[in-house]
């Protein structure tokens, strides 16, 4: 599945450039990678973000991250998929 950024929740399977200006992340969620697999991402501003999947394969849920500079690039994407949450305000 490719990513999906379109609508108020990106999904995310792959490593490149969500194409979106500034952005509110609320929350996400990440689903179906395997033990130790790593997602990243890093926005225009330099923050970078970085999960690591845990070994029991649980969820790995996100608190919100605030306001991120676009474009963000997702520099590892470990396997599974990420759902990032976008707010409005």
């Amino acid at each position: 599945m490719a990513n999906d950024f379109t609508g108020r929740i990106l999904k995310i399977t792959t490593t490149g450039s969500i194409p979106l200006a500034n952005i509110k992340v609320k929350g996400g969620t990440w689903t179906g990678a395997a033990a130790g697999n790593v997602f990243a991402i890093t926005d225009e501003a330099g923050r970078l973000y970085s999960w690591t999947f845990p070994a029991d394969g649980s969820q790995v849920s996100f608190q919100e991250l605030g306001w991120l500079s676009g474009p963000i690039t997702i520099t590892t994407m470990g396997g599974g998929q990420v759902n990032l949450y976008l707010g409005t305000k």
